[in-house]
């Protein structure tokens, strides 16, 4: 029979085990955020892709490039989402080296999330990802 001292190490491991994973899963960040893009159709199956601050994040390569019809920022869920009251925001490029400006037609600006990428005739072209925090101080 195991002794009780044996359990309570094992269960105290497991706990801890459990809080890290929670902690290191955690999709909004100081110097990242989980992006969760969704091929048709809409939120059946997620694609997450960590998107480090101010650095361009290519999905040349991902079974998700180029099928993307929709995607939510920083959650995996709407609730989520709108519930965030961090200052993030993404940049969703039409190329693979996210070239462009925020008022080019090869660019979407979102902080949240959209449902039909069709609706605005980008289903299929999202090939890569920026991600920036409006004001410099870090809050959730």
């Amino acid at each position: 029979m195991l002794s009780r001292s044996f359990l309570l190490s094992l269960s105290g491991c497991l706990i801890a085990t459990a809080v890290l994973g929670v902690l290191a899963d955690d999709p909004v960040r100081e110097d990242r955020i989980k992006v969760f893009l969704f091929a048709s159709p809409a939120y059946f199956a997620d694609s997450a892709v960590d998107v480090y601050k101010d650095a361009c994040t290519s999905l040349a390569g991902t079974l998700i490039d180029g099928k993307v019809s929709s995607f939510l920022v920083g959650g995996r869920d709407i609730p989520t989402v709108l519930n965030r009251t961090d200052d993030w925001y993404c940049i969703f490029y039409d190329n693979y080296n996210c070239s462009g400006d925020e008022d080019d037609d090869e660019t979407l600006v979102f902080a949240d999330g959209v449902n039909n990428l069709e609706s605005v005739g980008w289903e299929g072209n999202i090939h890569s990802v920026e991600c920036h925090i409006e004001n410099d101080g870090y809050s959730t």
